[in-house]
């Protein structure tokens, strides 16, 4: 039971990509499921308290690669959201990944997620969800901009912060 909520996440890497080859009548409610699927395998941990490292790193590269591949369908496939949203979220997460990299190497640990990171998420998510019901999102649009630049600057602060304490330690 304890290795339940890896393997929802497991699950939910692997089939994100099935979303660029199901009919077009079911990338919505794959979607549905696999985003659900994010909300299950995290209650589950909590409630059976099997948090585990291997949890740690699963479930946000689940996340991502779900984001990413239904960013990618409504970009590219669909041509419902302007690819420039795909390529400046791309920009941010790339740096996540080597300041965290860098952080890790550096000081032997990692920035937790931010709520500004969840908001960007929660709000890219409804961004899609709007995208797939074929619903305008102009002002959504927007919103789901400004949270990943806050993110992004969110994250980056905090990383410099650590760093910059770190090399104060050393001195």
């Amino acid at each position: 039971m304890s290795r339940l909520p890896n393997l929802i996440s497991f699950l939910r890497l692997l089939l994100s990509p099935l979303l660029f080859y199901v009919p077009q009548q079911y990338v919505l409610p794959l979607f549905i499921l696999l985003a659900l699927s994010d909300a299950l395998d995290g209650f589950i941990a909590r409630l059976l308290k099997a948090k585990t490292e291997l949890g740690k790193v699963l479930d946000p590269l689940a996340d991502k690669v779900l984001m990413f591949c239904v960013l990618l369908l409504c970009t590219f496939k669909l041509g419902r959201l302007p690819p420039y949203l795909f390529y400046i979220l791309l920009l941010r997460d790339l740096f996540l990944i080597l300041g965290g990299l860098l952080l890790l190497i550096k000081t032997g640990g990692v920035i937790q997620a931010k709520l500004a990171g969840k908001l960007t998420t929660l709000s890219l998510s409804l961004l899609i969800f709007s995208c797939m019901l074929g619903k305008s999102m102009g002002i959504m649009l927007v919103v789901v901009l400004t949270l990943i630049f806050l993110s992004w600057f969110d994250y980056a602060l905090e990383g410099y912060k650590r760093l910059k304490s770190q090399t104060s330690y050393e001195l």
